[in-house]
């Protein structure tokens, strides 16, 4: 009674507790919150039913009868498990928040700056690796894994004009890197190959309860930190010359968030593999549903990513019963969450309607003529010395005769021509799409394209028998068109922003691929050799695939040459390009659909290579090829000599063993980008 005449004698102090109520109890956070609170309960009841009904409930949550096999399992299997949802859902989603509030970036997230990469890669490498007894150093490799990664990318993109866009290209990039490598050490050891994948396809499968009291503390110590520096979060959020002349010591808070954000993500991967996208969508999602407050946001973020994690296992572990298959909880997460990247990208306008920086003439880096010279002579040289010279570990060996010259030689010409042929489809496929784009950072690769041909070609394989290369090179087209149209339709009405383009096709290529690692586990005996066509790999061809191909390539490479004219005035923008008389609409579709056929012609032979076909278009504009014809020929020599050089490393970097090709061909794609951005800070 004293308190209530305090409160009511003091109407001042009782408008400020209202005040922080209502600005807690935000109503879109918190019904979405409750929404998922009140599921997780149902889930929660009706897993526990078949033991309320008996009156064993409260037996089976702390005291299960040992000879009672369906109380075993729900005690050490199913309720370890939600708990594990709940607190890996919780700490990502609040890594997650304090990212994007460090960054002051609504894409930000442990999955797309490069975090969950770097400490999936340490992990996979630590795990291959190391020693038994440096086990207890296992958590430490992780955390070191994710601080370099986002390290990284933090040294790409700061002090840039555009810190949103970098921010998520430099992710792209080292993630494509430590991906690259990752597939690598698998390759290298397959019999921990189905494992370690669906493990890296983050699996929250418990059969007992160490992975909870592994992860639990450490989250809890993460949430005190984060907590605790909520106030100077908010200082943050303003700007750094803001928080400076508050007081704040921007650099040392961003190190500390930014490290407590990577110790959690580190620590839930450790445990339960990576589950992407609710580092981004949670905290997002909550953003745009009005929080403002760092406090505010990091509460919500923690309960609403405990709970969606655990709503979207609880549908996995039902997809799970009704197929029998594993469904990898991380992937579906991904295939939820990553729609998401689409809706804030509408909800916020994030992003500069100017052209990319690199239309800048002061961008050349070396000279037309003396790079289509050097690019003939290499890839003349090149050929020869890929059919007639190998590196066995410790010297140069030159082919000069012998009883299998023969076959050794047209086993190389099949792998060298099918690279440097998909190298020219790649190439030719992304300056189209460049230059219809009006973006000369889309390509095959991270535009969706190659993502939905080998998906289609995996289902297609896995689910429906195909195997004739005709019908998996017309259903991958198919595919590949698909994902053109829909990326099109996100963008219609972005056109004065082109790098939506870019970033909406980052979003469906999460998509794709999530559906493509779900479909992986349900392939079976032939997931070691889909995973090695994924890397892109030039083992499987023969010569008659490589001429069909090469036919292909040539065709409608002339076919786009004969329309280099109108190709020329649809770089320009659809606005001047419709004043000119050229039917933008119609002209950009058939465009796009040589394109999807180029990237699928390419993708069926050796698998969705990254990178080529956007680094050989890129590396000839600002060469000085800048015409539509030119840029084309420009970049179909750059593609080839790039493959050419990665097939004959694929092939000698380790021998006697070998490397997939397009992995080899990301590796030089990321070197290449990263010395790009460096050089131009």
């Amino acid at each position: 009674m004293s308190g209530q005449k305090s409160l009511e004698a003091n109407p001042a102090m009782t408008r400020a507790i209202n005040s922080d109520m209502n600005r807690f109890f935000h109503r879109g956070p918190a019904i979405l919150c409750l929404v998922l609170a009140i599921c997780s309960v149902a889930i929660l009841i009706n897993d526990l039913w078949p033991f309320l009904q008996n009156g064993a409930g409260m037996n089976v949550l702390f005291h299960p009868d040992e000879t009672d096999f369906d109380q075993i399992l729900f005690h050490f299997s199913t309720l370890p498990r939600i708990a594990m949802a709940f607190i890996c859902g919780a700490g990502l989603a609040l890594a997650g928040a304090a990212i994007q509030t460090v960054l002051r970036n609504p894409l930000a997230s442990p999955t797309t700056l490069g975090v969950g990469a770097g400490v999936e890669f340490a992990l996979t490498v630590f795990l291959l690796l190391a020693p038994a007894a440096l086990a207890p150093f296992k958590e430490a490799a992780a955390l070191a894994g994710g601080m370099i990664a986002l390290g990284a990318v933090y040294l790409i993109a700061s002090r840039r004009a555009n810190a949103t866009l970098w921010l998520i290209l430099a992710g792209m990039i080292i993630n494509l890197m430590l991906q690259s490598g990752t597939q690598i050490f698998l390759l290298f050891n397959e019999q921990y190959l189905q494992s370690v994948f669906m493990w890296g396809a983050g699996d929250l499968a418990q059969n007992g309860w160490d992975s909870t009291q592994f992860v639990l503390p450490r989250l809890l110590v993460g949430v005190a930190v984060v907590l605790l520096l909520s106030r100077p979060l908010d200082l943050l959020a303003l700007g750094d010359d803001t928080a400076s002349s508050l007081g704040a010591r921007v650099t040392i808070l961003r190190l500390l968030i930014l490290g407590f954000a990577v110790f959690i993500t580190a620590s839930v991967i450790s445990a339960a593999g990576l589950i992407g996208f609710i580092g981004l969508a949670v905290p997002a999602s909550l953003r745009i549903a009005g929080l403002t407050r760092s406090r505010d946001l990091m509460i919500y973020s923690l309960l609403t990513g405990g709970f969606a994690l655990l709503c979207i296992d609880f549908l996995v572990r039902q997809m799970n019963g009704l197929g029998g298959d594993i469904v990898p909880t991380g992937a579906a997460t991904a295939l939820i969450g990553a729609p998401f990247i689409i809706l804030i990208l509408r909800k916020a306008r994030i992003m500069p309607g100017q052209q990319s920086e690199d239309h800048h003439p002061d961008q050349q880096i070396v000279s037309k003529n003396v790079l289509s010279l050097v690019l003939v002579l290499g890839l003349v040289t090149g050929l020869g010395l890929s059919l007639f010279v190998s590196f066995n570990g410790h010297d140069f060996v030159f082919l000069t005769g012998g009883e299998s010259f023969h076959d050794i030689v047209l086993q190389r010409s099949e792998r060298t021509f099918a690279a440097i042929i998909c190298g020219a489809a790649l190439a030719v496929s992304g300056t189209l799409i460049q230059r219809v784009g009006r973006n000369p950072l889309a390509s095959p690769e991270i535009t969706g394209v190659s993502s939905a041909t080998a998906l289609a070609m995996i289902i297609a394989l896995v689910f429906f028998g195909f195997g004739q290369r005709a019908e998996l090179m017309f259903v991958g087209a198919v595919g590949g068109i698909i994902s053109l149209i829909v990326l099109l339709l996100l963008c219609r009405k972005f056109t004065h922003a082109p790098h939506y383009l870019l970033l909406n096709g980052l979003a469906l290529t999460a998509i794709l691929g999530a559906i493509v690692r779900i479909a992986l586990t349900r392939s079976g005996t032939q997931t070691s050799m889909l995973i090695s066509w994924l890397a892109g790999t030039t083992y499987f061809t023969s010569m008659d695939e490589v001429l069909i191909v090469a036919g292909v390539t040539v065709a409608l490479l002339i076919v786009v040459i004969t329309v280099r004219r109108p190709l020329e005035l649809a770089s320009f923008g659809n606005d001047q390009a419709t004043s000119l008389g050229l039917g933008i609409s119609g002209f950009q579709f058939f465009i796009m659909l040589l394109a999807a056929i180029l990237a699928a012609s390419a993708t069926l032979l050796v698998g969705p290579l990254s990178f080529v076909g956007l680094m050989a278009p890129h590396l000839a504009r600002i060469a000085g090829y800048r015409l539509a014809g030119g840029h084309l020929l420009g970049a179909v020599l750059i593609g080839a000599n790039v493959m050419m050089v990665a097939e004959w490393m694929a092939r000698n970097l380790l021998y006697p063993q070998q490397l997939p090709t397009g992995l080899i061909a990301a590796l030089i794609g990321t070197a290449y980008f990263l010395f790009l951005a460096i050089r131009k800070r």
